[in-house]
């Protein structure tokens, strides 16, 4: 367990802090040192302390200027704090039954467990017990010399009289990691293992059987779901007559991109140097049954087949509207997944986008069982089941769609987009998915009337706060739409600039900005649109006819 010398953690300290601040310049950070009362406000109202998140939230700093005083904290005064710290390992915990065979410190009594810290003056890691009694960790810890096995009872080593531990069983094979023989006939138990028996592997006829179960066309047999609450009835859609998984593979190679006004549009935004999504909604497709199921994941595939197109968007916020139940949703997308990964071409993506109220939220228990209680099927806890299964690559989660209802909590629109992304990055969703933001708050109906200094501070709250807190793209609806009886735009009618459009410009360097757009409603006409759009956007989501 080799470990760094004084001036190596100070070289290497001081390279991550210039990384996250310089090298991800939107990007998140180690959090500044804390107030003398040792308390990180914003984590402890967005998130409370008692939650699992706020350990990750405390360690993220809110902007690169953060990031940054970490930094000039540690090297002011010619580097004296960085000289004068002291890095010390974490502890190491262990346990001493030589018959725990379990992972980790399962099954592992408390008479047995030893907790190792690393003890500076003695240059070694020094071991208790749970009472706090000085012992000796098992006897594989002392060969490699950095824990102190000299002192203490309960040593499980016979050593020698100059100290120097006596070689240990566990080196030997056909013994466990804790020196313990093992029998011929005795497999060890793999951490992760899922077999039906408690983790034992199924024998071959129990494979044989499995595998004659499983859906032809199926890569792994879908995970059973957890009964989950359901929603109110909703006459349109019913999940009873959702299509079971395709059971034919179709010619990638046969795939010709479409020429219509969606395949126009696409064409033309890679040529402009845009990435291109293509967007559809295939939840009413999917309730209708297998044949129109089929034909519209042929279609999606179809317009994902140009060069240049990332893939194709194929639910917008899943789970609010179409469905009855959480299991229909899962089987949805996994249904969707697999449909459209067979139907694609090689290294197409697939996105959803999702909203996920509670989040907003913040550390108001109330409002987060307000939020539970009327949107079942979009709870925090539901929505990744959706969405961090492997099933898509990408996900959307909107924001400001909830503010009259954050409103009773006394939640500000601000605070509850605070709220979310530090809640989406402490709870590491990045880490499974790549996150982009939906926004709707920027759109308007009719000419633009914010001042210069208004727009900025929208900019800033709607594109660059979550792009602070980790979120990869942001994408804004909408270039044009016909909604509740008004056009709503960016742009000003006629794809005049406003005050709002040359700040989204000043961000143009960002190459994190994405649009909405519908090549069957063009302000002035597919390529005008395009080639204003591209002055801001680096990726287009274009709306499938």
């Amino acid at each position: 367990m080799p470990r760094l010398r004084k001036r190596e953690w100070i070289i290497a300290l001081v390279a991550v802090l210039l990384t996250l601040t310089i090298g991800i310049p939107t990007g998140m950070a180690l959090a500044a040192p804390s107030t003398p009362e040792g308390v990180n406000n914003q984590c402890d109202d967005i998130l409370g302390s008692g939650t699992p998140e706020y350990m990750y939230c405390s360690w993220m700093a809110e902007t690169p200027k953060d990031a940054l005083d970490v930094v000039r904290f540690w090297t002011k005064d010619g580097n004296k704090k960085l000289e004068e710290a002291v890095p010390f390992p974490g502890p190491v915990l262990f346990c001493k039954d030589k018959n725990n065979k379990g992972p980790g410190m399962q099954d592992c009594a408390d008479k047995d467990q030893v907790l190792c810290k690393y003890d500076q003056g003695v240059g070694k890691y020094v071991c208790k017990d749970t009472e706090g009694n000085v012992t000796n960790p098992p006897s594989k810890a002392c060969l490699g010399g950095e824990f102190d096995c000299s002192r203490g009872e309960g040593s499980t080593t016979s050593d020698k009289p100059d100290g120097t531990p006596a070689p240990s069983s566990s080196a030997q094979p056909g013994n466990d990691v804790n020196g313990a023989p093992v029998e011929e006939d005795q497999a060890p138990v793999a951490e992760n293992s899922t077999g039906p028996d408690e983790g034992q592997p199924l024998s071959t006829d129990e494979t044989d059987d499995q595998t004659r179960a499983l859906p032809e066309t199926s890569a792994e047999p879908s995970a059973p779901a957890d009964p989950e609450p359901t929603g109110q009835a909703d006459p349109r859609p019913d999940a009873s007559t959702a299509p079971q998984p395709r059971t034919t593979t179709p010619d990638k190679q046969a795939l010709t991109p479409p020429n219509d006004a969606t395949g126009k549009a696409a064409a033309a935004a890679v040529k402009l140097g845009m990435r291109v999504w293509i967007e559809s909604e295939l939840a009413p497709a999917w309730t209708a049954g297998k044949e129109q199921f089929d034909a519209a994941v042929a279609s999606m595939a179809a317009q994902a087949s140009r060069p240049g197109v990332v893939g194709v968007k194929f639910a917008q916020d899943l789970g609010y509207w179409g469905f009855k139940s959480a299991d229909d949703i899962r089987k949805f997308v996994k249904d969707s997944s697999t449909a459209l990964r067979a139907a694609m071409p090689a290294g197409r993506q697939l996105a959803v986008d999702v909203v996920v109220p509670e989040l907003g939220c913040g550390a108001s228990e109330p409002c987060q069982a307000a939020m539970r209680g009327k949107y079942p099927l979009i709870t925090r806890a539901n929505v990744e089941k959706y969405v961090l299964t492997g099933d898509v690559d990408h996900v959307n989660l909107s924001s400001g769609l909830f503010a009259s209802e954050y409103s009773k909590w006394k939640v500000t629109p601000d605070k509850a987009l605070r709220n979310q992304w530090i809640t989406v990055r402490a709870r590491g969703w990045d880490t499974r998915v790549h996150i982009g933001a939906r926004e709707v708050g920027l759109a308007h109906s009719g000419p633009t009337n914010l001042t210069a200094a208004q727009a900025e501070a929208a900019a800033k709250l709607r594109v660059d706060l979550p792009l602070q807190a980790g979120v990869q793209t942001v994408m804004l609806w909408t270039h044009r739409q016909d909604w509740d009886g008004a056009v709503w735009r960016i742009l000003d009618e006629g794809l005049k600039d406003n005050t709002l459009w040359k700040a989204l410009k000043a961000r143009k360097g960002l190459g994190r900005m994405a649009v909405t757009f519908d090549a069957g409603d063009p302000e002035r006409g597919v390529a005008q649109d395009l080639t204003k759009l591209a002055e801001v956007f680096d990726t287009i989501y274009i709306h499938a006819q």
